[in-house]
């Protein structure tokens, strides 16, 4: 008995230190068991929701898909409507071309043409 009163008080405070470091990670362990118990919750239910996202993912296709088809025809027709305004735009600038050229010609037959 009287050997344990010759440790150093400086071993006791250290052993006290250390047995209140083990006290608080024992704490810290118990305290995350509601996680581990969710955590392990997650992990049964993944297998379910990873085909609920399955499914998704292949009703997102085929959604995509279909638009895909509907929107086909109307790229076509915008091409074609992009084809015709260059077109008409060739086209209105011959026409301008004209009208500036018939406008001369009548400048040139007013000064021509006594009285107007």
């Amino acid at each position: 008995m009287l050997g344990a009163l010759a440790v150093p008080p400086r071993l006791v405070l250290r052993a006290l230190d250390d047995l209140h470091t083990l006290a608080e990670g024992l704490r810290r362990l118990t305290e995350h068991e509601g996680d581990l118990a969710a955590l392990l919750e997650s992990v049964r239910a993944l297998p379910r929701v990873e085909d609920e996202l399955s499914a998704r993912v292949e009703v997102l296709r085929k959604d995509v898909s279909a638009l895909h088809a509907w929107l086909q025809p109307l790229h076509s027709e915008l091409t074609d409507i992009d084809d015709t305004a260059e077109s008409l735009e060739k086209a209105l600038a011959s026409v301008e071309t004209t009208i500036k050229s018939l406008h001369e010609e009548i400048v040139d037959l007013r000064g021509k043409i006594p009285g107007i």
